[in-house]
């Protein structure tokens, strides 16, 4: 129990069990065994397999903004979706959530083989199919993010919803009374 495969294995087919033994064991390390490759082989293999010429010349630092982008969105979720599940009367810890968030990129690596299966497909529904690939994959993640949190912090279901759409209502209500400040200081401007 505990090996790296047993632990992809348990988010992938059983992801309840598999989010409570990395709240328990807290591994990091294998957590960036996971991230690193699984933010580079996908855009590896995209500009490789869909031989995107101009692209492949600045695949290095591609990666890098990937790798870098995935990490600053790595940490910031893991720290911002625990500050709101304590809130929330969560009990786990920042350490848990973040190792349980990095395992859920291996769900990136699933966005290979279903490029390969639209890249035999009919041309005019190729674009359809990649994206609906990539939406499955994306809600795959977004599952997998919620198990995470709710198994992580011990929350219950609706607890662990409101934890994953509370900084999205945050930065919705943000825009709003933005644009409502805008609009009343550019209506003030005018006269």
């Amino acid at each position: 129990m505990g090996s790296l495969y047993e632990t992809l294995y348990d988010i992938l087919f059983q992801p309840q069990v598999g989010m409570r033994n990395i709240a328990e064991r807290k591994n990091v390390g294998q957590a960036f065994l996971v991230f690193l490759p699984c933010m580079i082989i996908p855009i590896w293999t995209f500009i490789n397999a869909f031989h995107v010429n101009e692209m492949a010349k600045m695949m290095n630092i591609m990666i890098v903004f990937e790798v870098i982008g995935g990490m600053v969105i790595w940490i910031l979720g893991a720290t911002i979706w625990n500050l709101i599940a304590e809130l929330f009367g969560g009990r786990g810890s920042v350490v848990s959530l973040f190792t349980a968030l990095g395992f859920i990129h291996i769900i990136r690596l699933a966005i290979i083989p279903l490029w390969a299966l639209v890249s035999f497909m009919p041309e005019n529904s190729k674009t359809f199919l990649t994206m609906l690939s990539m939406l499955s994959v994306i809600s795959w993640a977004f599952y997998l993010d919620f198990i995470a949190i709710k198994e992580v912090h011990q929350l219950s279901t609706a607890k662990a919803v409101l934890v994953m759409i509370t900084p999205i209502l945050v930065v919705g209500l943000l825009c709003i009374i933005g644009t409502i400040f805008i609009g009343n200081f550019l209506m003030h401007m005018s006269m």
